[in-house]
């Protein structure tokens, strides 16, 4: 005959396990240096199913001043691990969080974001100190000197020279001296911009290829074309006249001027000033078309 007391030890009594994670399992690491990242703090996540790496906040960083530095080349932010494009709300949500976000919308604007934002007559105006922007009216009489609005600028300057003018002195000095080069400024700004990017010779949307081949499909107009001549798919020299394709202009580019490469790398090859990481290619590349652009007008 069995007591209560048997009956009570008898029972199993269930018990609540709380499996608290490891640290190292709240921590993520940057693909590019390597260092731990906490799960909640600031990084950007390659959209890349087949990559996902993590960037960090120093990385980042670095990456928003090398495209304040130079816009035209830096843009998009890339993944490190792939060169995949981060995702562009991800991206102006830190930008925001870093406080950049005044000096980044006044790269954009005028690199990216003009030919919706203006009329034809119409053109960005900055301040050489600060983010401020006017826009301002192409065919009225051109304004040379800006008044920053900014509350924490407030400079006056010359928009032709880009210096600050300190009294109405100087201003003269300005109005005479600047005037004289400014044609010349505007074609030396146009050789380099257009040194910086290619073009769809479709639609002419401008932008910086990937680390892939040079075989163009554009983004806007589905236009395929030559990343390395800059011509139209139905333009280009190949051995089938009647229907020209990218891959048949690749044959015989070491021997036939009109041919060109498949891939920048492989030119180094043949000339040993190029480099052989496509990456430093791509630079080397748009380095030697910024020149031929400012020998053709110097």
């Amino acid at each position: 005959m069995s007591t209560q007391t048997d009956n009570a030890e008898s029972i199993v009594q269930p018990s609540t396990t709380l499996e608290i994670p490891s640290p190292q399992e709240n921590k993520l690491t940057c693909g590019i240096c390597e260092s731990n990242i906490t799960v909640t703090g600031t990084h950007l996540t390659c959209i890349n199913d087949k990559c996902r790496k993590n960037t960090c906040s120093y990385c980042i960083t670095k990456m928003i001043n090398m495209f304040f530095a130079q816009p035209a080349l830096n843009y998009p932010f890339q993944c490190g691990g792939c060169r995949t494009a981060f995702n562009n709300t991800c991206v102006e949500r830190v930008i925001i969080d870093e406080k950049y976000y005044e000096q980044y919308v006044a790269c954009m604007l005028p690199l990216y974001w003009s030919q919706e934002c203006l009329n034809d007559d119409e053109e960005f105006v900055q301040c050489p100190f600060c983010p401020y922007l006017e826009i301002h009216t192409t065919d009225a009489c051109p304004i040379q000197f800006l008044n920053c609005q900014h509350p924490d600028c407030g400079k006056r300057s010359c928009l032709l020279c880009s210096s600050m003018v300190q009294d109405e002195i100087d201003e003269l000095t300005h109005a005479s001296r600047c005037v004289e080069y400014h044609y010349r400024k505007r074609l030396i700004e146009e050789a380099i911009t257009t040194g910086s990017l290619r073009q769809c010779p479709h639609c002419e949307l401008a932008g910086i290829k990937d680390n892939n081949c040079t075989h163009m499909t554009c983004a806007r107009c589905g236009g395929r074309w030559c990343y390395f001549c800059g011509k139209k798919e139905e333009d280009l020299d190949d051995d089938d006249n009647e229907y020209p394709n990218l891959s048949e202009h690749n044959n015989d580019w070491e021997s036939d001027i009109n041919r060109c490469p498949m891939y920048l790398y492989k030119v180094h090859v043949f000339d040993s000033r190029w480099p052989v990481d496509d990456d430093d290619c791509l630079e080397f590349f748009h380095r030697c078309q910024t020149l031929r652009n400012l020998n053709d007008i110097l």
